[in-house]
């Protein structure tokens, strides 16, 4: 045998080799894990076991303590069909947030304008009861969110916006917290009207805030 027929055979035998090893490689890779189907769906790995139990993602399991999921199975999920959250939805839900917002920028600029209140009293009203034992009138807006499961970090941006009227001054409440943020009977209704149709809002005893809310003095 020459030189260079050893030396093309000895590539023939690696090339197969590495046909084999693609083979394999493809062979192994028609199946993923739990973690493995989470990673490349993007949710946790208990979005996956709840898909798996509802009939959702079809799972195989080889051994007792394996689950497989074919990754042809994962492929034909529609995006946030496994998360529970449909894009189209969530953007439907969200033009009609934007839209609400809208509506109480122009509720609260109506009120802004409101005549008949000179700026001498107004500016009376608002040094009236800006410190000491927090206005029976008032409740605090940070526990007013948390009693209604809104998050602060989005209640501030709204309150940075200008489209939810808080009260600002320092106060202390029954328990002697400090309270800096305030909302009264208008804040209350506001709140309601901004938040009530997002999933995670919890509504109260009081709710929906009305005006027999504000006249009996319930918080």
């Amino acid at each position: 045998m020459t030189r260079s027929s050893f030396a093309s055979s000895h590539l023939d035998i690696l090339s197969r080799h590495e046909e084999d090893h693609d083979r394999k490689q493809e062979g192994e890779s028609l199946d993923v894990t739990i973690q493995e189907a989470a990673r490349r769906c993007g949710v946790s790995t208990k979005t996956i076991q709840r898909a798996i139990q509802a009939g959702t993602l079809p799972a195989r399991y080889p051994k007792p303590n394996r689950c497989e999921i074919a990754i042809s199975d994962l492929e034909r999920i529609r995006p946030g069909q496994l998360s529970g959250h449909d894009p189209q939805r969530l953007e439907q839900r969200v033009a009609i947030l934007e839209q609400r917002v809208q509506e109480l920028e122009h509720l609260v600029a109506g009120l802004l304008d409101r005549p008949g209140v000179s700026k001498r009293s107004a500016r009376a009203k608002v040094r009236e009861g800006m410190t000491g034992l927090l206005p029976k009138q008032f409740v605090s807006l940070l526990a007013f969110a948390r009693y209604h499961n809104i998050a602060e970090s989005t209640v501030q941006t709204h309150m940075d916006m200008g489209v939810l009227p808080v009260k600002r001054g320092t106060w202390t409440d029954a328990d002697s917290t400090e309270v800096t943020l305030a909302l009264d009977s208008s804040g209350k209704m506001a709140f309601y009207q901004m938040y009530r149709n997002l999933p995670q809002f919890m509504n109260c005893p009081y709710c929906p805030h009305s005006y027999l809310d504000n006249v009996s003095g319930q918080r």
